[in-house]
């Protein structure tokens, strides 16, 4: 029966996410599959970020604050190889300094998977003042790449 109820609950989240990503079909269809791709993983990130804040606490079910900083660190894994030459694309807020200024651009994604390394420790102590702190520690790599490697919302 659990695992009837787990199925029922997996399959209404996926409908509604079809649902609620729907009116975004159209405008996805203009721009390239690279800048799709970092889309979707910029929005994982901005998901699990907040996994791991929802799942910090007393209440929350052990074990999870985990699982979503270790969604990010693999994530963060990935930036290296998320803006090959040439994809700046339509649609897409990378700033053409990614590929001008490529080295100062790859210290910024080292940074991100060194801090997000430290959040995957700090949510497996269970410690919520230490993964607030690694998660502060997160968000100022985010800030400090987003200032220089990203446009405004267009």
């Amino acid at each position: 029966m659990k695992q009837l109820s787990q199925r029922l609950l997996v399959a209404l989240t996926v409908t509604i996410g079809l649902g609620i990503a729907s009116p975004n079909v159209v405008a996805a269809q203009d721009a390239s599959p690279v800048v799709e791709y970092r889309k979707s993983l910029m929005q994982a990130f901005r998901t699990h970020m907040g996994g791991v804040r929802a799942a910090t606490g007393d209440a929350a079910p052990i074990g999870h604050a985990e699982h979503h900083a270790v969604a990010f660190e693999r994530m963060a894994q990935a930036l290296a190889n998320a803006f090959p030459a040439g994809t700046a694309g339509e649609g897409s807020r990378a700033l053409p300094a990614i590929w001008e200024n490529r080295s100062d651009f790859m210290d910024k994604v080292s940074d991100i998977q060194t801090a997000s390394a430290a959040l995957v420790q700090a949510s497996r102590s269970g410690d919520a003042a230490a993964i607030g702190t690694a998660l502060q520690g997160v968000q100022g790599t985010c800030a400090g790449c987003h200032g220089t490697f990203r446009g405004p919302a267009g």
